[in-house]
């Protein structure tokens, strides 16, 4: 048996390879300037759906994954809680009008359910 000691044709591979990590590496770079620009909260979720790459791609490489995670902590100026408790105080007038309309809904429903299960009880009980 003998072996095959031919030199392997791979350039093309690896040059399709190197150029397409370039343009993957561009849109990411695109995508962190415009969300910055726009003031949008710098996250592994929005670079990923903005650059179309995977956040296993973002996460895998340690450059990336690392100015990722230190824009993430400076452009986060405001915490999450705070921003949490900065509904106004009409938002929660919506929100406790839009709740008390839905508890009146069930309310009813469970009325309405009630008086229909009375009747099938009075009907069972004429029966016998």
């Amino acid at each position: 048996m003998s072996k095959n000691n031919h030199n392997r044709n791979v350039s093309g591979l690896l040059s399709h390879a190197t150029a397409k990590s370039e343009a993957t590496a561009g849109r990411i770079d695109a995508a962190i300037r415009t969300l910055i620009s726009q003031g949008a909260p710098v996250n592994f979720n929005a670079i990923a759906t903005l650059a179309q790459v995977s956040k296993t791609t973002l996460y895998n490489n340690p450059n990336l994954r690392a100015r990722i995670e230190h824009l993430r902590r400076s452009t986060s100026s405001v915490p999450q809680s705070a921003k949490k408790r900065a509904i106004s105080d009409k938002g929660k007038d919506v929100i406790l009008a839009a709740k008390n309309k839905r508890i009146n809904e069930l309310e009813a429903e469970v009325k309405r359910l009630s008086d229909i299960l009375q009747r099938c009880y009075a009907n069972e009980y004429e029966k016998y």
